[in-house]
């Protein structure tokens, strides 16, 4: 195969552990081949004061770049259904229309995530209680420009963690968005998550040492079947971006494996499996 199936992106890092001003990752995104790049949505909305610019300078040097941007919120969820912070997931949603609009984000998703240890029941009442809120995030993407979507977690984060779950969601919000993470996926559960390629709006991709999953690892550090599931995506018609979430959590060995040589490396792996296609 000649032409990328996907639009290979990857994390723009503006986390306060790994920072730089976001033209200056754009400059490196462009200049490394990549050709989108994800920004985090923050509780308060991204702001100047976490890109280093206004996010409208930094939309005119993605366009400038040919960059597709896109954004995720991690809503970290306490069984109140709310952040720590008070806010619930369309509270972040709103805050980061400015930002989103600014960049000119296309995809935006919000990954929630338990924020304490939650009983099954309290897991699956904060499932159902998101429902009503991703049928509006799903309007206020119409409204906006952007596809709205929601990604699944590992089964040791148990919240959205089973297809089941996801299912669910997907039935009961028609225009919802499927974010796929590669390295949350067992292989026994393979098939009931590439059973929602249809539906996708974004891939993330890393590498994870298989049965064991999240670890996030630079590509061919892990067991990962990367062919495979291009492929298996690529053939149910998805031609989006996919987001090298590399690094960063501590199952990869610690903070910090998001470099730019392996950025670089892994970027170059993935071209070499998009040959073989």
């Amino acid at each position: 195969m000649t032409s990328k199936p996907f639009l290979l992106g990857m994390n723009a890092r503006l986390f306060p552990s790994n920072w730089r001003p976001a033209q200056q990752e754009v400059a490196f995104a462009h200049d490394a081949g990549f050709r989108s790049l994800q920004f985090h949505g923050r509780e308060g909305g991204l702001a100047t004061e976490h890109l280093a610019d206004t996010a409208e300078n930094v939309g005119s040097a993605l366009r400038a770049s040919a960059i597709e941007p896109v954004m995720e919120m991690v809503v970290r969820l306490e069984r109140t259904g709310r952040t720590a912070g008070g806010s619930i997931a369309l509270d972040m949603l709103r805050a980061n229309l400015p930002a989103i609009r600014g960049l000119g984000c296309t995809r935006v998703h919000w990954h929630l995530a338990p924020a304490q240890a939650m009983t099954a029941d309290e897991l699956r009442m904060l499932e159902r209680d998101a429902v009503p809120q991703l049928l509006e995030a799903t309007v206020l993407g119409g409204a906006h420009g952007f596809r709205f979507g929601l990604e699944h977690n590992e089964p040791d984060i148990p919240l959205f963690a089973s297809a089941e779950a996801c299912a669910q969601a997907l039935d009961a919000v028609p225009e919802l968005g499927f974010v796929w993470d590669m390295n949350h996926t067992s292989a026994e559960k393979l098939a009931d998550f590439l059973a929602f390629a249809p539906r996708l709006s974004l891939l993330h991709v890393s590498d994870t040492p298989l049965p064991d999953v999240n670890h996030h690892l630079p590509i061919g550090m892990g067991a990962v079947p990367f062919a495979e599931y291009f492929a298996h995506v690529e053939r149910a018609g998805y031609s989006g971006p996919a987001i090298l979430e590399i690094g960063g959590i501590p199952k990869s060995g610690g903070f910090g494996r998001d470099t730019d040589a392996a950025l670089v490396e892994s970027l170059a792996r993935i071209n070499e499996i998009f040959e073989g296609l």
